[in-house]
């Protein structure tokens, strides 16, 4: 196996290789993954609002619980 694709593949264990980039801090993992989450709904916030109504008429993206583009 090549050393690109080594580097594509998730490490096994995606919680403890979290927690060793924070030097074993849970509340800073907990917050980077919290920020994380909030700058992805702001896109996908915005991905819905630009999005065409004619190809994908009726579909909206979802997250748990409400609605994206929804406050």
């Amino acid at each position: 196996m090549n050393a690109a694709l080594a580097e594509e593949q998730p490490p096994q264990d995606e919680a403890a290789a979290i927690l060793a980039l924070h030097n074993g801090d849970a509340l800073e993992a907990i917050r980077t993954l919290l920020a994380e989450r909030d700058a992805i709904e702001e896109k996908l916030k915005i991905a819905a609002i630009a999005m065409g109504h004619g190809f994908a008429r009726g579909w909206r993206t979802t997250l748990p619980g409400k609605y994206v583009g929804e406050g």
